[in-house]
């Protein structure tokens, strides 16, 4: 996992309110990414979660155009996820009682602990726009990546309806691409795994858990045409490999903030 915990291609806008998250995740590890639509725009988000009078917070949220923010640190747990656990039973945040569909959570533990959240732009009953879903699906890789999870509906990849289905049946809604989602995330195991046998076979040795193999496959940049190598601007050591659409780099040490050319 990243070191910090926050995604090197999201917009960072951290929570100010130390009210509206918690630093943590009390031992949890994270099981499941959970997808929102947040009834409303881009702009009204990080007011929202960074009001103390809410006690409400995504770790994410992804906009119709395609812009990425990020409000709590994965590392850490938001409040989008929420339910308590009352004598055997679990209840929303109204105290009403629900009947979760999703099969991960565990018995006495607020599923914020164990989940992730991202937020979208809009409203239910909308579709979402092109550019929305390639950052929406960026991003899930990126989390992949940082959390080891593999994605399944229902299991690994739910939407908050899985969760509460009293007061947010519509959540994400109907338009979200779920389906085709998985398709893409399974469909990018599948050519991940066609560069790797590649790169091996054309004598380069790719190790696609790598910071510079991470950024240049996250952001489709072909195919790898040399190892990783090492440089110096003045005093200050780099990482580099060159790639058929850009030349990645890193300062060794700051893995988590590649470069291109």
């Amino acid at each position: 996992m990243a070191n910090d915990g926050w995604c090197p291609f999201a917009t960072q806008r951290p929570i100010t309110n130390s009210g509206n998250f918690e630093t943590g995740r009390g031992g949890n590890k994270v099981k499941a990414v959970v997808l929102h639509i947040g009834e409303g725009p881009l702009s009204a988000f990080f007011p929202t979660f960074n009001n103390p009078a809410r006690k409400a917070s995504a770790h994410f949220t992804v906009g119709k155009k395609g812009e990425i923010e990020q409000y709590v640190s994965i590392r850490d747990t938001a409040y989008a996820n929420g339910l308590r656990w009352d004598n055997g039973s679990w209840r929303n945040p109204r105290g009403i009682l629900v009947t979760p569909a999703w099969r991960g959570l565990i018995n006495a533990v607020n599923p914020n602990y164990y989940t992730l959240s991202i937020e979208h732009e809009g409203f239910f009953g909308e579709a979402w726009t092109e550019p929305m879903y390639l950052a929406n699906l960026k991003l899930l890789q990126w989390l992949r990546d940082e959390t080891g999870l593999t994605y399944a509906r229902g299991e690994t990849l739910i939407g908050h309806n899985d969760f509460d289905n009293i007061d947010r049946p519509n959540c994400p809604g109907p338009n979200a691409p779920f389906d085709r989602m998985l398709a893409d995330l399974n469909g990018g195991d599948a050519r991940r795994a066609a560069l790797l046998a590649g790169a091996n076979k054309l004598g380069i040795p790719l190790n696609d858990q790598s910071a510079l193999a991470k950024f240049a496959l996250q952001n489709n940049l072909g195919v790898p045409l040399s190892d990783e190598f090492q440089f110096q601007v003045g005093a200050t050591p780099y990482l580099a490999q060159v790639w058929s659409q850009a030349v990645v780099y890193v300062k060794i040490g700051d893995w988590g903030n590649p470069q291109r050319t």
